[in-house]
């Protein structure tokens, strides 16, 4: 059994890459599966998953922190109930990559299984912005890549050319080892990321240290609705949002459309569109980032 990790900074599309490497394993007859960690009370992703798909959620938590002992029992529970050909563990936004790496090689998982890869979800819109980010979570938004086999560069639609330049420069430098693609919405091409062996790295000091420090004022909010909301009183409370909201997402009902929408806001962009989802879901925002007592309960 192969374990594939997609990691990355909150917001940078993990998930939408994740669909699209799910495709591409069945088209190769290759079964999936899927270990999901949402920092939040609730999970928003695992609705976005092909519903045919073996999913386990680890939600409330930080998959390299307080979760990091249940990384290998649920990836052998995985294994147990459905054999899969791989599995791919998307971890949340905030996690360390080295300590997902260490959680999937624990003695009960080597007998069975090998890590092809690990892909790393680089927005590039939020590339050009990092350095007006808090100095801890540069440093996290760097130490996620470093570890990464595979780099892979999404949203270029946003991105004027002399950036985009400038960011695969700066990813080679970074991490000279890793393969490097671009792409927008999700679409990862690699001939290699499902054959891959990946060559592990030791961790320094330094990070070994960063490993164990908890993500120091990140954490998050639970907003529930009960009712249909206005397009405008919405767009209205995102406003509001402290500039340290690093990542909201969620369903809500529009009182003036019929469907579902799904909710997602990253560096300052607000977007809504209907969805349909396999399952029946209460409808939620989850607010992450920091100094989120601020935050004014909605009163829709």
């Amino acid at each position: 059994m192969d374990i594939i990790i997609i990691g990355g900074f909150l917001g940078g599309g993990k998930t939408t890459t994740l669909n699209h490497l799910i495709q591409a394993a069945m088209t190769r007859k290759i079964q999936p599966a899927v270990i999901m960690n949402d920092f939040g009370q609730a999970s928003v992703d695992s609705h976005l998953i092909e519903g045919s798909v073996p999913i386990d959620e680890m939600i409330e938590g930080c998959i390299c922190c307080a979760m990091k002992a249940d990384v290998s029992q649920q990836i052998h529970e995985l294994y147990l109930n459905y054999q899969p050909d791989v599995v791919f563990v998307e971890c949340s936004g905030i996690a360390h990559t080295q300590s997902v790496i260490d959680a999937c090689l624990t003695p009960v998982l080597a007998p069975i299984s090998t890590i092809r890869s690990v892909i790393g979800v680089v927005d590039a819109t939020l590339y050009q912005r990092i350095e007006s980010y808090p100095g801890d979570l540069q440093q996290l938004y760097y130490d996620q890549l470093s570890y990464c086999s595979h780099l892979f560069m999404n949203k270029i639609d946003r991105c004027e050319p002399e950036a985009m330049t400038k960011i695969l420069s700066d990813l080679t430098i970074l991490n000279p080892e890793a393969e490097i693609s671009v792409g927008s919405f999700g679409q990862f091409e690699s001939k290699t990321v499902f054959s891959n062996r990946i060559q592990i790295k030791e961790s320094g000091t330094q990070d070994s240290n960063l490993n164990h420090v908890p993500h120091q004022g990140i954490g998050h909010r639970y907003f529930a609705f009960k009712h249909s909301v206005k397009l405008e009183d919405l767009v209205k409370w995102f406003e509001t949002l402290p500039q340290s909201t690093y990542r909201a997402k969620g369903f809500v009902q529009l009182a003036e459309h019929p469907k579902l929408q799904l909710v997602q806001f990253a560096q300052g962009q607000l977007e809504i569109e209907p969805i349909e989802l396999h399952n029946q879901t209460e409808h939620y925002l989850v607010v992450i980032g920091s100094q989120l007592d601020q935050i004014k309960v909605p009163q829709f």
